[in-house]
């Protein structure tokens, strides 16, 4: 039979609850996973042997709800662009109602470089960052 080591035993421990691990790496606890969440890196929170689901919300100028869910990212911030509408035309009898889209990020430097890359768009009316809200 072949020797064991104390790093092979630990591994190979099931996860217990409320325990965090960062993917690829062996198990943290829970207060490592809230520590080290607000590097934006991916971690996944077991609970009970399941993967936890975060959700977050963020609420733009016109009061719209913006929400977002996910299991291995922490978003601290929202764009929200808002498309300006488009009269009729031969393409489009009806015309394109006015719209917006949300993008969710890590960063609020992350969140403001997409911003800049929005704003050049000419069909770009106005472009909100909002903070994002765990739920």
């Amino acid at each position: 039979m072949a020797p064991t080591s104390k790093y092979l035993a630990q591994s190979n421990k099931s996860l217990r609850r409320g325990q965090a691990t960062r993917i690829g790496e062996a198990p943290g606890s829970a207060a490592q996973f809230h520590a080290l969440a607000k590097t934006a890196q991916r971690y996944r929170l077991f609970h009970d042997g399941v993967i936890v689901r975060i959700k977050f919300q963020a609420t733009d100028a016109s009061g719209k709800v913006h929400k977002r869910s996910s299991t291995s990212h922490v978003y601290s911030h929202c764009l929200v662009i808002h498309f300006a509408a488009h009269p009729p035309s031969n393409l489009w009898p009806k015309g394109i109602a006015a719209c917006s889209h949300a993008e969710w990020a890590e960063s609020r430097a992350v969140v403001q470089h997409n911003a800049n890359r929005w704003r050049k768009r000419p069909d770009v009316d106005t472009i909100e960052i909002l903070n994002a809200i765990q739920v």
